[in-house]
């Protein structure tokens, strides 16, 4: 049976950068090669790949560099002194020739590096640094890196740490040992290397239910926070490891004086979720824990400390469950504990409320308005939460997290663990997303994101200056499609609502009838492999077999996709996903072309200026760009074109207003054309096209202000 098809704009070839090695260098290669004379064309020292990249020139005059934005602000350079340097840039570095005295350094980068540390020239003939004479960036331009959530398929009570070393260390949840997971870059966790540093002494009073470690960098240290028990959970306390040597790898013992490292207060009373703070000088343990001995409710507890592993007083508590939204659920919860600071060293707690099994569990946030951190009266709650769920978005129990900055550190990213789905309960994944600061110095978690939106690699993990493409795609959902010997299943996670799963019988298969016009494409299947390993399925076309395509996994309702090429010489067809090794449930297939006429640039992914990001789950990929009201409101794509000419631009917008609203489009920094957009008071999304010539190479596109207000959702390219 012929299904009703729904023609996207869709992702193609993208998602395999998400599982780009999470482990790669960041800094220059040791050993550069030393070339004798200049960097200029006709040296035979270069290599020949020099000759198809772009390049930039710093001159340095008189002896005196000045660190600064250099090249559109395309790259940072931090001068040292005049004979050495670092540098951080969002283009792709392949090589950095130093120039200094006789001769220079050519640095080699190959891993994707952002960054370099102490680049310098070589010695000169008597054994001295010479000073700087000009540097050259060897170049491409290559898209911006994206992700979509879940960053980690199974876990919960995420918990990071960037260190000076430039890695990223992770933890969370295991049950029954300390794991650490060491990553150059956040979207790089699932695929982290990692190690279990600590396990429990069999019958030791911290041996099971060891839950929300957190690794804290104290005076040359690491120091692992957790709960556990000896296996009564109603006995659960705190505990604390300490390293013995600087690397968080290395062994872990109790501090000393302590028993088994447990940490508590003159009350003794059950805790769990303790967190660490330093404030003017003094370290605080702030934790989550009942008033008796009967688990009526969980409170928000701080007490001061001698040292990272001492309280040195009573406990006083902070908050406890009041609100309509921290009492869903018994007993009530407030718990996670999290500390965060702004620019301006404003104080802030951020904590979950509600029962962590329920879809309703969220965050609240105290803010510290005081002198004394051990004083309650300091501390003033929210009277909403600050982050909660959003079904629209499928996003149900969104709690537990920690902070962290990009790796350039100019930007601020929550991470945080959600249900996997409506009603998963203690089914979880964790996820990550960017987060802002308001106006009054609060900060400003927004919603939480679809898993099916792409976002924005943090700044600094991965080199990208170009807006991504997406080329026109077709979805099919499962659902729909003919299943044999499988069940259709409901779950808020898959983009229906509903879900394949139970395809366990060598005569199981789903057959999805496909009308698209004949060409070449790329089959695309949505999927949830929670194996533990490689999963297959066989794929027919009409019929004929044409491979096995397979199946990496990331856990059960944690949905991927999985690709091959496909070659469609008819309209009709039928292709058909059947038993192969192992288990695997399916969401939806889609058929990108492979050789598009138009491609779509997400304003999302684009520059912004004067204007903020909204989620919104009709827009094609979850996000809009909104508030674009101010003089300087902008969004700027920068697009590469494989020729020159004239080119159909086409904006989709929402104009909800009852007025006439226009952007000027600007193109490589002159004014080319205006584009209207006609009110729409429904708040449907609407198209508006012009023409505009642009060059063959990379182009800028920008769309700025000139009257009224309009979101804008995403732009598209065609060549006329």
């Amino acid at each position: 049976m012929k299904k009703v098809v729904k023609k996207l704009l869709v992702i193609a070839l993208m998602l395999p950068l998400l599982i780009w090695s999470g482990d790669m260098e960041s800094y220059a290669a040791e050993n550069p090669v030393i070339i004798e004379g200049n960097d200029r064309p006709g040296n035979e020292q270069l290599p020949s790949k020099l000759d198809g990249l772009k390049q930039w020139k710093l001159e340095i005059e008189n002896g005196s560099p000045k660190s600064g934005n250099y090249h559109n602000g395309m790259i940072t350079l931090h001068f040292n002194d005049a004979k050495s340097f670092n540098w951080n840039s969002k283009l792709r570095v392949k090589y950095v020739f130093v120039k200094g005295g006789n001769g220079g350094h050519l640095y080699t980068y190959s891993k994707g590096e952002t960054m370099g540390k102490n680049l310098s020239a070589p010695m000169n003939n008597g054994g001295n640094q010479p000073d700087i004479g000009h540097i050259t960036f060897y170049y491409e331009e290559v898209p911006i890196e994206l992700f979509e959530n879940p960053i980690i398929g199974d876990g919960a009570d995420p918990w990071i740490v960037r260190h000076s070393d430039g890695y990223y260390y992770y933890t969370q949840t295991t049950g029954n040992n300390i794991t650490i997971w060491k990553s150059k870059t956040i979207s790089g966790l699932k695929d982290a290397p990692s190690k279990v540093v600590w396990k429990p002494e069999e019958g030791a009073p911290n041996s099971e239910h060891i839950w929300a470690p957190e690794i804290h960098f104290i005076d040359g240290k690491w120091y692992i926070y957790f709960a556990a028990s000896a296996g009564d959970m109603g006995k659960q306390r705190m505990y604390v490891l300490q390293s013995e040597t600087s690397d968080p790898f290395s062994e872990y013992s109790y501090p000393e004086g302590t028993s088994y490292g447990k940490i508590t207060t003159p009350a003794d009373k059950w805790s769990i979720d303790g967190t660490i703070l330093k404030y003017e000088g003094q370290y605080y343990f702030a934790w989550s824990g009942w008033e008796g001995d009967v688990n009526v409710s969980q409170n928000i507890y701080i007490a001061p400390m001698t040292n990272p592993w001492n309280v040195s007083g009573d406990r006083v508590e902070l908050s406890h469950p009041e609100y309509d939204w921290e009492t869903v659920g018994f007993p009530h919860v407030n718990e996670g504990p999290q500390f965060l600071k702004n620019d301006q060293g404003d104080l802030f707690l951020i904590y979950s409320a509600s029962g962590s099994w329920t879809d309703d569990y969220n965050l609240g946030m105290l803010t510290f308005t005081g002198n004394n951190p051990l004083e309650p009266s300091a501390w003033e709650k929210s009277p909403e939460p600050v982050f909660e769920k959003r079904p629209e978005a499928g996003v149900f129990g969104p709690g537990h997290n920690g902070f962290f900055q990009s790796p350039d550190g100019t930007e601020n990213w929550i991470i945080y663990h959600a249900a996997k789905y409506e009603g998963a309960g203690w089914n979880r994944n964790v996820r990550m997303q960017k987060f802002s600061w308001n106006e009054d110095g609060t900060p400003n978690f927004g919603t939480p994101v679809s898993t099916e939106t792409l976002l924005k690699v943090p700044s600094g993990e991965q080199p990208g200056t170009l807006t991504p493409g997406f080329p026109p795609g077709y979805q099919f959902e499962a659902e729909n499609a003919y299943v044999h010997q499988a069940k259709i299943v409901e779950n808020t996670a898959a983009s229906g609502g509903k879900k394949v799963g139970y395809i366990d019988y060598e005569d199981s298969y789903v057959a999805f009838d496909v009308d698209v016009p004949p060409g070449e494409y790329t089959l695309k299947v949505r999927y949830s492999n929670g194996m533990g390993k490689q999963a297959t399925h066989h794929i027919a076309l009409n019929g004929k077999d044409i491979g096995e395509i397979s199946y990496k996994s990331y856990g059960w309702d944690n949905w991927r996709f999985a690709e091959m090429d496909v070659s469609l010489e008819q309209a009709s067809n039928t292709i058909r996903i059947s038993k192969g090794k192992l288990f695997t449930e399916l969401d939806y297939i889609e058929l990108v072309e492979k050789n598009p006429s138009v491609l779509r640039y997400e304003a999302e992914h684009a520059e912004i200026e004067e204007a903020r990001t909204i989620n919104d789950i009709a827009a094609s990929n979850g996000q809009t760009i909104g508030d674009m009201d101010e003089k300087n409101s902008a969004v700027a794509y920068r697009i590469k074109v494989g020729e020159t000419g004239d080119y159909k631009l086409s904006v989709s917008y929402k104009n909800n207003t009852e007025q006439m609203s226009s952007h000027h489009i600007m193109v490589n920094g002159e004014l080319a054309r205006e584009v209207a957009y006609l009110p729409n008071e429904q708040g449907d999304w609407e198209i508006s096209s012009e023409t505009v010539h642009l060059e063959k190479g990379v182009n800028t596109i920008e769309l700025s202000r000139k009257a009224g207000a309009v979101e804008v959702d995403y732009i598209s390219l065609s060549k006329k």
